[in-house]
């Protein structure tokens, strides 16, 4: 899994309702999501579903972690393969290694796109200080 990290100091920004925005923005693209906060922080992860993706072995999480205090936070965008059974997803890697050579590249293409669109999402926020 790749994953970047944005430091913002002096932002004075309300990091629950920065964590709430960003669940609310995957879940407006049609993105299943799922969330939880700790003393840490917030944890929101994001995923499209569709049969296609599961038989393709192709499915794409987006994990997003927001931590810190108000003048001084990281968010965290991270993004990686779903798996839900890893035995299967070794045997349809193999099955289908020419098809998801045609695959992989479209949707790596998508996966940025996704996250210029994230951050860019996330800048107009803390800029607002949310």
């Amino acid at each position: 899994m790749r994953s970047v990290t944005r430091d913002y100091v002096g932002k004075g920004c309300n990091l629950e309702l920065l964590a709430d925005s960003i669940e609310e923005h995957f879940q407006i693209e049609k993105y299943e999501t799922q969330s939880t906060n700790s003393d840490g922080g917030w944890v929101i992860q994001a995923r499209k579903g569709g049969i296609f993706r599961d038989i393709l072995a192709a499915d794409r999480a987006f994990t997003v972690t927001v931590a810190g205090e108000p003048n001084s936070f990281k968010v965290s965008f991270g993004i990686g393969k779903w798996t839900q059974n890893i035995g299967m997803a070794a045997l349809e890697g193999i099955a289908l290694w020419p098809v998801l050579f045609f695959v992989e590249v479209p949707i790596s293409l998508w996966s940025y796109e996704i996250e210029r669109e994230f951050w860019s999402y996330v800048e107009q926020k803390v800029e607002l200080k949310v």
